[in-house]
């Protein structure tokens, strides 16, 4: 067997990139243009853009890489009783996601609209949760009322996983 230091080991282009995982909570500040920070360890190289929705049901904005957006699309699409109900879930989930693309400096531009919805404004703080591979954007009240609420669940998953 051939030995390769470490700095040259050949890479081969069918090894798999490691998926972004979102962990944690973040509070950047929305700047006066409405770019919004996202940390460091959330963007890996290829994290150029992100597909933002609102989340009617929990009043925050979802922000998710491109294959999370296309392999959710797909999963809800599939669970859709038939042809015509897929293609309509489909139509509005991708017409109502808005693009961002990522700056140089890891910022994104939130829309006017995606901000109203959300309650956030300029120059005040905003919760970032990672949720896997997605991540959430909250206004920092609405955040505190849902982990106040989703606390007893919580805790009895953790108890259930032994944690």
């Amino acid at each position: 067997m051939e030995h390769f230091p470490a700095k040259h080991m050949p890479t081969s282009p069918d090894i798999a990139q490691k998926p972004l995982v979102f962990t944690g909570e973040h509070r950047p500040l929305l700047d006066e243009k409405k770019r919004l920070t996202i940390p460091a360890r959330w963007r890996s190289g290829a994290l150029e853009e992100l597909f933002i929705i609102k989340s009617p049901s929990r009043g925050c904005l979802a922000a998710m890489p491109q294959a999370v957006l296309v392999s959710m699309g797909e999963k809800a699409a599939s669970q859709a009783t038939n042809i015509a109900d897929q293609q309509t879930f489909k139509d509005q989930l991708f017409a109502k996601v808005v693009t961002c693309p990522v700056d140089s400096q890891g910022r994104i531009v939130l829309s006017d609209e995606l901000c109203r919805f959300a309650g956030i404004k300029i120059k005040e703080e905003v919760v970032l949760a990672g949720g896997d591979s997605k991540f959430d954007i909250w206004h920092p009240d609405a955040w505190q009322r849902q982990q106040q609420a989703a606390a007893a669940t919580f805790e009895t998953m953790l108890k259930n996983i032994g944690i």
